[in-house]
């Protein structure tokens, strides 16, 4: 499983809800489950620090990076903030393809059409979770299967 943190929690934060992920975790046959992919910008909070250490006791890969600031020179532009994980996404994916026989990939980056195909003709099987606002129709269409994450809620929202 990858996760794209920052396109799922976007997309669950427009949904008005949040993820348990040991419930995200459970939802899938451990015996199956070859690893849990979490690729998240670091901020380096106490809060996300703990954050990420429950993660990590808990089974989930951790892949991070500082968020980089971009200084714009138009002031009302403001910085550009990007910690964009497309390229170490993509290339894990084919490097681990011998792993797995399905990948879940819970992004709706359109970016990840490419890598889909590539993982097709390597006979793998792609499943896409994401919203339909936060989702590419050529992901949609390059997957062989795409869960609307609005149907997982029952199972994986944190409780209040």
């Amino acid at each position: 499983m990858i996760i794209d943190a920052a396109n799922l929690e976007s997309s669950v934060k427009d949904l008005g809800w949040w993820i348990d992920y040991i419930k995200l975790r459970d939802l899938f046959d451990e015996g199956n489950l070859v690893e849990i992919r979490n690729y998240c910008v670091h901020h380096g909070t106490d809060n996300q620090n703990k954050f990420f250490t429950f993660l990590k006791n808990n089974g989930f890969s951790l892949i991070t990076k500082p968020l980089k600031v971009i200084r714009q020179t138009d002031i009302e532009k403001g910085d550009l903030r990007k910690a964009n994980f497309d390229v170490e996404i993509a290339i894990d994916a084919i490097e681990m393809a011998d792993r797995y026989d399905t990948i879940v990939l819970f992004s709706g980056d359109s970016d990840f059409n490419y890598l889909l195909r590539i993982l097709q003709r390597k006979n793998k099987r792609t499943i896409v979770i994401s919203t339909k606002y936060h989702i590419a129709k050529e992901l949609i269409a390059s997957s062989d299967k795409y869960i609307e994450l609005e149907k997982l809620k029952p199972f994986i929202a944190r409780e209040k």
